[in-house]
């Protein structure tokens, strides 16, 4: 997928929700010092929770094996070796323990202690939802859109210039909660600013990799913390659009679910959806890379979905699910978007649904993307359309599915070579403190959520359709044993030469008799 921008978040005490960077790290003195162990509560010597038991402030381990793809610049871009550009001591926390500060419990965990296994929630199909629990979620993202993130900031400016001009003021904006979510998305595609209208576009953390399974993963169960804690209720779970109709058309693209389209102007959401005014943020890539700078989170121009320049293209079918589920491989090198009977890359879109490769084709999580079109067909603003929820929701519980047939070992992935941002243990950009993406390499009720879901599974031929095989087969084999009799019973009865009596030629086969 294509490229994006960079920029950097921050988040106050409050919650230990795993941030990029927390407000309360971002002052002069730790981003010079490039430390972020902040205390936990108001003792200030109960630094990572440390007289809790909770964590340690540590150094931050980051991988350093090599990585391979297109991206062959070294100390260029500050995502290499994430977080060490701003950070190379973080809180280290111990056991279920999590955030910045070691004030939170790892997904699926609960309790005071975090020894507590949370009962899962569950991710149904948006078309089962209840009316009441319609509302909920699409009044969820709507309140997140609207209220100002409680916790989290963006940076404005490229990591150089971060502390601002007289290198006194930390270049820092409010966000919304939703526009968060956005802004992490394009920061992991965001190109590499080398200067004014010099950008590094062969770059991508979070597509075109293994990472993109763990990566988009991660990032919708951040969401659907931050909507739990904005609506005060632990059971919510985000649903999935099952996207696999084959059809022409988007059955979430209603008013009474993402909106329909307008009628004076398809490309834009109808006025009787709550999505109409929707404004999008880090649209303007180009912009960006030309003044060197971020996306400040500025609204951009409204959503768009391009209905009318689809190309009569369809969306994947339930035969494309199965097909990629078959695939028994979790990736094959170069772990790139070229791989071949690669689960990760089928699922991905850039290989046929059965592994094969063909660069003229787009499928499954690609196509639905491409489908969309308009806002949703390029990586570093697909996030602002919130059909972008239901639609990974859809492609985790495939790379879920997948995880419970298959069981693969950490080992599945590789250590090494892939794409950078893409080996096992590399930490997932921008996601601070830091996590790998070995991590996330398990099947989602380790991570306290689950799908109510069916996906197909190969199809085994019914008697109904093998008996009949079987028994022309049969009848074949019978013809044959008759013909062998029939012919031996000739050859005995005309006699023949014993092998033991024949006189063989000394000429060679090639040789004229």
């Amino acid at each position: 997928m294509g490229p994006l921008r960079w920029g950097l978040l921050l988040c106050c005490l409050g919650h230990g929700i795993w941030a990029q960077f927390p407000r309360v790290c971002m002052t002069v003195d730790n981003l010079l010092s490039k430390e972020c162990c902040p205390p936990l509560g108001a003792e200030l010597a109960n630094v990572c929770g440390s007289r809790e038991g909770r964590g340690q402030c540590t150094e931050v381990q980051a991988d350093t094996r090599p990585w391979s793809g297109p991206y062959v610049l070294r100390n260029q871009d500050d995502r290499e070796r994430w977080p060490r550009k701003f950070f190379n001591r973080t809180c280290k926390c111990t056991g279920n323990f999590a955030g910045y500060n070691c004030g939170d419990c790892k997904f699926g965990w609960i309790g005071p202690n975090c020894d507590q296994k949370k009962p899962p929630v569950v991710r149904r199909n948006i078309h089962s939802l209840s009316p009441q629990e319609r509302e909920q979620f699409l009044g969820a993202l709507d309140l997140a859109k609207n209220a100002t993130h409680p916790d989290y900031v963006i940076t404005t400016q490229h990591w150089l210039g971060l502390l601002g001009p007289n290198g006194t003021e930390p270049q820092i904006a409010n966000c919304s909660i939703y526009d968060f979510f956005v802004w992490l998305h394009y920061y992991s595609v965001r190109d590499t600013l080398l200067g004014p209208g010099r950008p590094y576009k062969a770059i991508d953390f979070s597509h075109q990799g293994p990472a993109f399974v763990t990566w988009h993963r991660y990032h919708l169960l951040w969401l659907e913390r931050d909507l739990q804690r904005l609506i005060s209720n632990e059971s919510f779970a985000l649903p999935y659009w099952d996207f696999a109709t084959g059809r022409n058309e988007c059955d979430v693209c209603t008013d009474q679910l993402l909106g329909a389209a307008r009628p004076d102007d398809p490309t834009l959401i109808s006025q009787n959806s709550r999505f109409a005014n929707w404004e999008i943020v880090c649209d303007s890539l180009d912009d960006y890379n030309r003044r060197v700078t971020l996306c400040n989170g500025t609204y951009e121009g409204l959503l768009r979905r391009n209905q009318v320049g689809r190309n009569n293209e369809t969306l994947p079918t339930l035969k494309d699910i199965q097909d990629c589920l078959s695939l028994n491989q979790f990736d094959n090198p170069p772990f790139f978007q070229n791989s071949t009977f690669s689960f990760r890359n089928a699922l991905e879109g850039f290989d046929r649904a059965d592994g094969t490769l063909d660069s003229q084709v787009m499928s499954l999580h690609n196509l639905v993307h491409s489908f969309l079109n308009g806002t949703s067909a390029l990586p570093h603003s697909a996030a602002n359309d919130p059909i972008f929820v239901v639609l990974h929701c859809f492609t985790d519980a495939i790379f879920d599915e997948w995880m419970k047939r298959f069981n693969p070992s950490a080992d599945a992935w590789p250590q090494e070579l892939a794409p950078i941002g893409h080996n096992r243990m590399y930490n997932m950009v921008p996601f601070f403190p830091p996590v790998t993406n070995e991590e996330f390499f398990l099947t989602a009720d380790q991570l306290g959520y689950s799908y109510a879901i069916d996906l197909p599974v190969e199809e085994t031929p019914s008697w109904t359709t093998t008996l009949p095989v079987v028994v022309g087969m049969l009848v074949i084999l019978v013809g044959l044993f008759t013909l062998l009799a029939f012919l031996q019973y000739r050859r005995l009865r005309r006699g023949y030469t014993p092998l033991m009596e024949t006189h063989l030629s000394n000429k060679r086969y090639t040789e004229e008799a």
